[in-house]
């Protein structure tokens, strides 16, 4: 927006230019200068309001509960023709953090997964298995998420993974040890969601109703952010408000040769 400006009158000394005059090369090249500045100054404003202009919206599936399923290399060589006659969307597991030296990894099954699911026209998001014990480390986490989803058409969130790891019935690994309050732990997926809003994607946490009942507060997240529950009760034991129910991970699915976690989206 222009700045209205007011011609003031000279009251100080009147100074007398002892300088040249420019010649009419100078003068060309001011205005080529002045022109190439316009020019990036519109640039820059344009970037601006496209990146404004990515803010996400929510995916329309068209019905008020849709079927789908969350997959990573654990589930092998999927088989994506067939999983896409029978499911509404799918979450792909891009990265994990490691629960002993914290080291992230690419599934090796990512790139295989988001290319079959686009290919066959199945609708799918992100996520990363997270071990973070800092804000920092979760927001290296949705960084490596975004820098290895570019060139693939990811529509749905991108999701912070927030589980322990466990040994038996006993929770183990680097964010068990960290023994961090409620507040650090949400202070870490509101650091996650802030990022990947920031980069003009749609967040989302993944957790068990045991987490969100005790560990964090979901309504302490960034507005918009997708609420998705593991629970494998009859029904979600959270009171709280969700999207996305985790119901089961033995599902069969036709084109998958693994047990497969099964999810209900409602909307």
């Amino acid at each position: 927006m222009a700045t209205k400006t007011t011609k003031k009158k000279n009251t100080g000394n009147k100074c007398k230019s002892k300088g040249r005059r420019k010649t009419a090369k100078e003068s060309r090249i001011s205005v080529i200068i002045t022109a190439i500045a316009v020019i990036l100054l519109n640039v820059l404003v344009l970037t601006s309001i496209v990146h404004y202009a990515r803010t996400p919206k929510m995916y329309d599936f068209g019905k008020e509960r849709s079927y789908g399923i969350d997959v990573s290399s654990h589930n092998g060589k999927i088989d994506w023709e067939k999983v896409s006659k029978k499911v509404d969307f799918a979450f792909i597991r891009v990265g994990c953090r490691g629960y002993g030296d914290g080291n992230i990894f690419l599934d090796e099954k990512a790139k295989y997964n988001m290319k079959q699911a686009q290919k066959y026209g199945v609708p799918y998001g992100v996520y990363i298995y997270s071990q973070a014990i800092t804000a920092k480390e979760a927001e290296e986490e949705a960084k490596f998420l975004i820098r290895h989803i570019r060139g693939y058409n990811v529509e749905l969130p991108l999701v912070f993974d927030f589980e322990y790891a466990y040994s038996g019935s006993k929770p183990v690994g680097r964010l068990a040890h960290a023994n961090l309050t409620e507040e650090e732990r949400t202070y870490m997926a509101k650091a996650f969601c802030k990022t990947v809003k920031r980069a003009g994607y749609m967040p989302a946490l993944y957790a068990s109703s045991y987490i969100y009942k005790s560990q964090i507060k979901p309504k302490n997240l960034p507005k918009g952010t997708v609420i998705w529950v593991a629970d494998y009760n009859d029904s979600v034991t959270y009171d709280g408000s969700y999207d996305i129910w985790q119901f089961s991970e033995s599902g069969k699915v036709d084109g998958i040769s693994t047990a497969v976690d099964t999810d209900y989206w409602y909307q």
